[in-house]
């Protein structure tokens, strides 16, 4: 009876080894045109770009909204904002947070024996359910919300903390220390769920390059063509490298879905209060190429990220993916992959795997819907339509973005495309969300 006690207890090990590990680097308003491989000239990113050539870079990955808390909120559930409750960005003790009723990655995966860490920056609710260690999270190292709920970029009397699970750790933590803290724990987190022979889902939310950016003065030798802005950037991605390089040293790097994105794009229009601190400037803000708009806009600046996933044997390798897809497509995409069961609701987003690993797939991705606390867009292949009020006023947009990406030309009242403004005015009417 012992020996086929311990011969299921060696088969559970082996079967739970087969399950592939995730983890999903998360970046703080990170513009479309802030990589090299996105084809910035001066910000060099050695690490992300051997990713892509080792995997798939995606040119027209967005995200669902242009703001941090619905954008993450849509990412780890796989659902429109609006489903979330979490359609602004929330400040301290402030409601509405993410649901309880919401199915996280972390509590997706977990019955199939996962440990989960959430590393970096929350931001979708500082209290109660909300909490990561409510919503999946064996640990969470980090901050609740954003370094810049603090004076002079705030006026608000909140004490920024780094916490670990519900206690808090670090006090008032230097900007200038964010990056290399959040490393040293994933680090520490992939040694022990090496060591303890279980897959992990790491979620690492790094809190920059949102303003004010800031770099570690023992790193005062980084000195980027690209300013402060690159400074920060390229520290990410030497933290990044080193990250993979313990992967590696674990033997864990070849069975381990790597993804790197961003929340929103560029805070183009950053307001004021932003430059109170005498030190952050307009060139500390990342850049969205030739496309219009900015985070917190429904255009495409605010919606169109970076996006680079690798799983070896499984992504295609040094490819260039143009199909629209988005960050609600993780979770089921993910699902897919390690052979989970989907939460038991309505998900929004749709599994990419095959797109993602298939030369020359063209199955149409379902409608991408753009929500800017309400509704503001939505995205078919090329077409986009998008449909705001502005002072009572409706604005309606319709723009081909394979040839008109910076949305200059509005096709809306052209009557040479009556059919495809038909057609994506019906999408509109059927926001699932």
């Amino acid at each position: 009876m012992m020996t086929i006690l311990l011969f299921s207890t060696i088969c559970c090990y082996a079967l739970a080894q087969k399950k592939p590990n995730v983890v999903i680097i998360l970046t703080d308003d990170m513009g479309y045109s802030d990589l090299s491989c996105y084809g910035n000239p001066l910000i060099n990113t050695p690490f992300i770009d051997g990713m892509a050539k080792r995997g798939v870079l995606a040119t027209n990955f967005v995200t669902t909204s242009p703001t941090c808390s619905p954008s993450r909120a849509s990412l780890i559930t796989g659902r429109y904002c609006t489903r979330t409750d979490l359609n602004w960005p929330v400040g301290p003790g402030e409601k509405p947070c993410l649901k309880d009723s919401e199915v996280t990655i972390a509590e997706m995966l977990k019955p199939a024996g996962y440990t989960t860490a959430c590393i970096g920056k929350w931001h979708m609710g500082d209290y109660g359910t909300a909490l990561p260690n409510k919503q999946g999270f064996d640990l969470f190292y980090g901050m609740l919300y954003s370094h810049d709920y603090r004076a002079p970029y705030v006026k608000t009397d909140t004490v920024i903390k780094i916490f670990r699970n519900t206690r808090p750790e670090i006090y008032r933590p230097e900007d200038t220390t964010l990056t290399d803290l959040y490393t040293k724990e994933s680090i520490k987190f992939i040694n022990s769920s090496a060591q303890q022979k279980k897959p992990f889902f790491l979620y690492l939310a790094y809190n920059m390059p949102h303003l004010p950016v800031a770099l570690g003065a023992k790193k005062g030798g980084l000195h980027s063509a690209g300013g402060a802005l690159g400074n920060v950037i390229e520290d990410m991605d030497h933290s990044m490298a080193k990250l993979w390089q313990a992967l590696e040293r674990n033997g864990q790097a070849d069975n381990t879905i790597f993804i790197f994105t961003s929340d929103n794009g560029p805070w183009l229009n950053a307001p004021k209060r932003m430059f109170e601190d005498g030190i952050t400037q307009l060139y500390h803000i990342g850049t969205a190429g030739i496309f219009k708009g900015s985070k917190g806009i429904s255009y495409e600046a605010g919606h169109r990220v970076p996006f680079i996933i690798y799983y070896k044997g499984h992504t295609l390798v040094n490819t260039v993916i143009r199909t629209p897809l988005s960050n609600i497509d993780m979770l089921p995409t993910i699902a897919d992959w390690a052979q989970v069961k989907l939460p038991a609701y309505t998900l929004d987003g749709e599994s990419v795997k095959d797109l993602l690993s298939v030369k020359n797939y063209n199955k149409l991705h379902k409608p991408i819907y753009y929500v800017n606390r309400v509704l503001e867009g939505v995205k078919e292949g090329d077409w986009k339509l998008r449909i705001t009020t502005n002072d009572g006023k409706k604005l309606k947009e319709m723009y081909n973005l394979s040839e008109d990406p910076a949305e200059r030309v509005n096709l809306y009242d052209n009557p040479v495309y009556k059919a495809e403004q038909e057609h994506l005015v019906m999408l509109f009417d059927q926001y699932p969300g």
